[in-house]
């Protein structure tokens, strides 16, 4: 693959699995079957060694197995950039499977688009999974974001199906460690990395043609629930970061958020239904008190974990 420029592109897939030996076989075998690309990294946080065993029937030099004691999603694919080497960094996840031109339709994109920082593809949920449970899909509605930022939850990428240039990371930071599944702030790794990608004048690309089905299925009921109580505490913690930074911007895309649930909780009222909507709300909430638990970096900003705080729980660079 070549840049509009004639300039040589390569990408590296990225894959975070923990205890899950059958999915990462499988969505490994179809990245594989994908498309050209320089190499398949898979960040095994397994408490064993059985997704190891699963992976070493894949005789393909492209596949790189890394294990990493670290713990959540955004840690892995932090793990996975820090090791990559391609111009080019594709992130799913292990639940999810890939269609088979899926690396070559993310190599056309960025061929063709040089102003192309982060193409966030179309993530499908099966029918027959739709069936037993919720799934997070994303489906995209406008193409190109540029100097201007999404409306509250459409046109907000997720990363079980997400590339960005390796350029834009050196230039605007990874994955924010605390946020993300299996991370204190349980969500919102990806709001965040697109505000930043946003803020700095660069564009995101939607694009329906990059294609994965996710089979990640919670059950109805307070599985559910919780999937989404986490997604609101991680949205409203990753706009609250800028906010405490003083952006204006996230200010209003964190009102926007509650005033689109206020309007979806009156609506349901004035129709004399139940007032869905308050228990999202109330994550939204919750996500901008816990923002405070933490310190930020001001200079990368992400937040401190709690280790990387100093004994004074001062940091030169953090408020």
């Amino acid at each position: 693959m070549e840049s509009a420029g004639g300039e040589p592109l390569t990408i590296s897939v990225v894959v975070p699995t923990r205890n899950r030996p059958d999915h990462a076989l499988a969505c490994a075998r179809l990245i594989l079957a994908s498309g050209v690309f320089q190499e398949l990294i898979v960040v095994d946080q397994s408490d064993g060694g059985v997704t190891e065993g699963a992976l070493s029937a894949l005789a393909d030099p492209r596949l790189r197995y890394l294990r990493s004691n670290l713990r959540g999603a955004t840690n892995g694919r932090n793990v996975g950039i820090e090791s990559s080497r391609g111009d080019i960094i594709a992130f799913t996840d292990d639940d999810c499977r890939v269609a088979p031109d899926w690396v070559s339709s993310i190599a056309r994109i960025f061929r063709d688009d040089p102003d192309a920082a982060i193409v966030c593809g179309r993530v499908r949920v099966p029918e027959e999974i739709s069936k037993r449970g919720f799934a997070i899909g994303f489906e995209p509605h406008e193409r190109d974001w540029f100097k201007r930022f999404p409306p509250p939850a459409r046109d907000w990428g997720i990363t079980a199906n997400l590339a960005v240039r390796r350029s834009v990371l050196l230039r605007v930071g990874c994955f924010d460690p605390v946020l993300g599944p299996g991370a204190p702030l349980l969500c919102g790794e990806e709001p965040d990395l697109l505000f930043r990608v946003l803020k700095a004048g660069m564009k995101v690309v939607n694009a329906r043609e990059v294609e994965v089905d996710h089979l990640g299925v919670r059950a109805p009921g307070p599985e559910s629930r919780e999937l989404w109580d986490t997604y609101g505490i991680g949205t409203a913690a990753a706009l609250f970061k800028h906010i405490r930074l003083g952006d204006l911007d996230a200010a209003g895309l964190y009102l926007r958020h509650l005033g689109v649930m206020a309007a979806v909780i009156a609506g349901n009222l004035l129709r004399g239904r139940r007032p869905t909507g308050i228990r999202y709300t109330l994550a939204l909430l919750s996500g901008a008190f816990r923002s405070f638990r933490f310190r930020i970096d001001r200079q990368r900003r992400i937040y401190l974990p709690p280790e990387r705080t100093s004994k004074t729980g001062r940091s030169p660079s953090s408020r």
